[in-house]
């Protein structure tokens, strides 16, 4: 069964896409806490707009017809403004701000991979395989 195809499991996906950008602009981020003029980075996070957009794809019912753009999980990263205070040599990364947000972050990603699995499980037993085991 492609599990892709099924909507809300396309939405989790691509959020899953989103945490895992997002984690590697905070370590990069948390690498560049010394270098000078650094500008702390974030990912913009999607609207439900352009979830639902990309979970539910426009059908072509023919060929003529433009096929809908597929954004694939790259999502627009973007300086951020510090919450705290800018160093002296221009860097604005505060350890303990990113350290937060990766925090913040990798819990978000472990909830929704545990939905994404418990959902897995709930299809294959609904298909006739108990426990999710096949």
């Amino acid at each position: 069964m492609d599990y892709g195809s099924i909507p809300l499991l396309s939405a989790m996906k691509l959020q899953m896409m989103y945490l895992g950008q997002r984690q590697a602009v905070l370590a990069q981020n948390i690498a560049n806490v010394d270098t000078p003029r650094y500008q702390a980075r974030d990912v913009r996070a999607p609207d439900f707009h352009s979830t639902l957009k990309t979970a539910l794809p426009l059908a072509r019912t023919s060929p003529s017809h433009l096929a809908s753009p597929n954004n694939k999980g790259v999502f627009k990263v973007e300086n951020r403004y510090p919450a705290f205070e800018t160093n002296p040599n221009g860097n604005n990364v505060s350890v303990e701000e990113e350290i937060q947000k990766v925090s913040m972050n990798s819990m978000d990603y472990q909830q929704i991979t545990a939905l994404y699995s418990k959902m897995i499980s709930m299809f294959r037993t609904a298909i006739g395989q108990p426990g999710g085991s096949g």
